[in-house]
């Protein structure tokens, strides 16, 4: 009989580094990834031996089959795509830690592909509440307050990605 585990992980688009690392860590300790929810969040993790096994994430909001091809030609297992475009990777290995970005100008585009996603939902969102404002004697002053949460969340990612490819950019540099 299989040991079954059930593990949440919130991460973030701006750095899948940190659900990456901890999934590289539950094979190190045996815990095998067998399933991931829709969002990305619930992971399922049965327990086999310990491996070293690289998982990356991508976004790509338009996906034709050369890039599944390409991945799974140079050994790369899809675990899940889902959530609007995001996809999890991974690769067996043993000395050289492999990776699907080859450069860290292709983490970069990555994360201006997701800001660009991103951009026609918060522009919605603006005119939302715009006509909220204009329209505010009809006792909506708690959608108001929902929209000012949401405006503010999505200027945090948009600061959040920003931050990330100025990091990207100055490891480059250095």
């Amino acid at each position: 009989m299989k040991t079954i585990k059930t593990k949440w992980f919130w991460w973030w688009g701006w750095n899948p580094q940190k659900v990456e690392d901890w999934l590289e860590e539950m094979e190190s300790y045996g815990w095998n990834l067998y399933q991931v929810d829709m969002w990305g969040l619930r992971f399922k993790f049965t327990k086999e031996q310990t491996q070293s096994i690289r998982y990356c994430v991508d976004f790509q909001s338009k996906v034709d089959g050369n890039y599944l091809s390409i991945l799974k030609d140079d050994g790369w297992k899809m675990v899940w795509s889902g959530a609007g475009g995001w996809y999890l990777w991974k690769k067996p290995y043993e000395e050289k830690r492999p990776d699907i970005f080859s450069d860290t100008d292709s983490l970069i585009e990555r994360n201006n592909r997701l800001s660009k996603i991103l951009v026609p939902f918060f522009l919605l969102i603006i005119a939302i509440f715009i006509f909220l404002l204009i329209n505010r004697d009809h006792g909506n002053e708690f959608l108001i307050g929902l929209y000012i949460v949401l405006i503010s969340f999505y200027g945090f990612l948009f600061y959040q990605l920003q931050k990330y490819n100025e990091k990207l950019k100055n490891d480059i540099k250095e």
